[in-house]
């Protein structure tokens, strides 16, 4: 029996070895992975921030409200999402206006969408007394733009 426990001590000495290597390949692609997909995401978060934009088409004056067109006008392909648009800011003469979401979906490279600005808030109102008022829209990544409407 004497020769038995050094092949045993081998043995187990290979067994750990073994486990030791194996977790350690487990955790190293884990977080080759785990850096991969965030790497991924930041790239695809800072390229929305460099050539999104959103550019404002026409505005006209519905009885009731004004509405806007816009287009996804990127450089590349990037889509701005409904929840993206929700977020967006809409000015008139750099006064935040709330404005219809419920038309709102999500517009790829070259699309438009058209949504409306409430007139029910008193600080902002248009009610055609001035000849002209500035329409600014900023997403929440990405530019902006503004539009000079003049009323008829």
């Amino acid at each position: 029996m004497k020769g038995a426990t050094p092949i045993i001590a081998v043995i187990l000495l290979l067994l750990i070895t073994i486990a030791a290597g194996g977790s350690t390949y487990l955790w190293l692609s884990r977080t080759q992975s785990t850096l991969f997909t965030q790497t991924t995401t930041g790239i695809e978060e800072s390229s929305k921030d460099v050539y999104g934009r959103i550019s404002v088409v026409s505005i006209w004056n519905d009885t009731t409200q004004l509405c806007l067109l816009i287009r996804n006008g990127s450089d590349q392909d990037i889509t701005y999402k409904e929840a993206d648009l929700k977020k967006m800011a809409v000015l008139v003469d750099k006064i935040p206006c709330t404005f219809n979401t419920t038309a709102l979906s999500d517009i790829r490279q070259s699309e438009v969408v058209s949504f409306c600005i409430d007139n029910s808030t008193s600080k902002c109102r248009y009610d055609g007394t001035e000849s002209s008022i500035l329409i600014k829209v900023e997403p929440p990544f990405g530019n902006g733009d503004s539009y000079e409407f003049t009323y008829p």
